[in-house]
């Protein structure tokens, strides 16, 4: 069987089980499989693959049937052009995510600090300090586990990171100009709406409450002792969300600068 043709009967299996973007994950499983990109494949479709090969990638789209997400499977995720180790352990940097990365390489004072509360993967701390390399950038999460990844991928991309091991504020010291965070906002009762891949996703970075907001509510109700004078804070939430989140941040003298589909900009007034 050649890579043209693997690639054809993964695609039509995928399909029969409802996998959206079929052709896309069949690239990318045998991608991960031999080692090469998508465009490698494009240009050896012809290649035959060995058994051990075939048997490897039999075994991987199996697994995706199951929903299994596509970046459990190959262990990585693309991230504002950066490529991240991702675990079960840590949920799974999105797209949207990207315009947070955006707005705090503008927003953030140079030389000044910059502090990620439950940093995940560490994508969007690293994407920011690999972009702006003056700031000195602190990063927090409540997962143990997820603390050894953001490491790995810290490492991997050569980016300084202090980190520290905190339920939000909890441990955390000092004052930052620009505070970035992206909490878990799905309510506890939302599970049923959920893709079967998000399932896969640790519990611990989805859920928020009742309404999704409880964490936030925790976050905003001491961010004044860690926030400087005209600093600016970024949060992502769901649309319908923004109301009450914006309520939230107006509470601590917070003002709404920046506002896209899933993101936040806020910042404090000056005394």
């Amino acid at each position: 069987m050649t890579i043209g043709e693997a690639i054809t009967d993964a695609k039509g299996w995928l399909e029969s089980h409802d996998v959206g973007s079929a052709r896309l994950d069949a690239e990318l499983l045998l991608s991960h499989v031999l080692k090469h990109d998508r465009a490698w494949l494009l240009a050896h479709s012809d290649d035959e693959l060995t058994p051990e090969e075939r048997q490897m990638y039999a075994i991987i789209v199996q697994r995706r049937t199951k929903r299994v997400p596509l970046v459990h499977l190959t262990g990585k995720r693309e991230f504002y052009g950066l490529e991240f180790t991702i675990t079960p352990d840590v949920l799974t940097p999105r797209v949207e995510t990207e315009k947070m990365v955006e707005w705090a390489i503008k927003y953030a004072p140079k030389k000044s600090k910059l502090i990620d509360i439950g940093t995940g993967s560490g994508a969007l701390a690293i994407a920011i300090g690999k972009h702006r390399p003056d700031l000195t950038i602190t990063a927090t999460e409540v997962s143990a586990q997820a603390l050894k990844v953001a490491r790995q991928n810290a490492t991997d991309y050569g980016v300084k990171l202090k980190f520290v091991e905190s339920n939000l504020w909890a441990d955390v010291e000092g004052i930052f100009e620009t505070i970035v965070t992206n909490l878990p906002y799905l309510r506890d009762d939302a599970c049923d709406e959920l893709m079967e891949e998000v399932r896969y996703e640790p519990g611990v970075a989805l859920f928020g409450g009742s309404d999704g907001l409880d964490l936030y509510r925790k976050f905003f109700a001491t961010i004044g002792d860690h926030l400087a004078p005209g600093g600016i804070v970024f949060t992502e939430c769901d649309p319908w969300q923004h109301k009450m989140l914006i309520k939230e941040a107006k509470r601590v003298g917070l003002r709404v600068i920046e506002e896209d589909y899933f993101i936040l900009g806020f910042e404090l007034a000056q005394d």
